[in-house]
């Protein structure tokens, strides 16, 4: 069996076509993963062609999950989330090298330059928000429901927690994160 350049192999069991059992399972994921991922994505970056691409990196992961046989125990847009964080992340990181240009941060956030630099900026406020809510936990809780749009009982999945939880965590986040902002307007400019 020779293995190939991207980590896969050409041996017999790798190109074996999905059964059709996995292949519904999979169009089934993908179909409520897809406009969710592209909304989310969208929001974050506010540029519709990037969350496309990123969302496409996305499928390819979940295709190959599904080709190893993944059984996945919780909802896979909790595992698409997890990667398409990963992705933005590094998108961002090569673009302040300037690999790639930056277009522009969301529409709800704070403006930014057009520069390459935008999106780390936009992870640096994201980090300020963190830091005022000053619980590790409670900032993913704020992040997975503001940013990326997951509902209680899918951050509860990814989190392994309860989703009882996820209500208090957030209700205390955004306690924390409103005391940040009335801080902040409170300040002479």
């Amino acid at each position: 069996m020779r293995h190939l350049a991207d980590g896969g192999d050409d041996s017999p069991e790798s190109s074996r076509k999905l059964s059709k059992e996995r292949e519904a399972a999979l169009k089934e994921a993908l179909s409520s993963v897809v406009p969710r991922l592209i909304s989310s994505v969208t929001r974050v970056t506010h540029d519709y062609h990037l969350a496309e691409d990123i969302t496409q990196e996305v499928c390819i992961a979940v295709f190959q999950e599904f080709r190893k046989g993944t059984k996945f125990n919780k909802p896979v847009i909790v595992f698409a989330t997890a990667v398409a964080r990963n992705k933005l992340r590094d998108y961002w990181r090569k673009s302040s090298s300037g690999e790639r240009p930056y277009d522009e941060p969301p529409e709800h956030a704070r403006q930014f330059s057009s520069s390459p630099v935008a999106g780390l900026e936009y992870l640096e406020l994201l980090e300020s928000v963190k830091a005022a809510i000053a619980n590790e936990r409670q900032a993913a809780v704020w992040e997975l429901t503001h940013i990326w749009g997951l509902m209680g009982l899918e951050i509860a999945e990814l989190l392994e927690i309860s989703s009882a939880t996820v209500s208090r965590e957030l209700a205390t986040a955004e306690k924390k994160a409103k005391l940040c902002q009335d801080d902040e307007e409170a300040e002479p400019a």
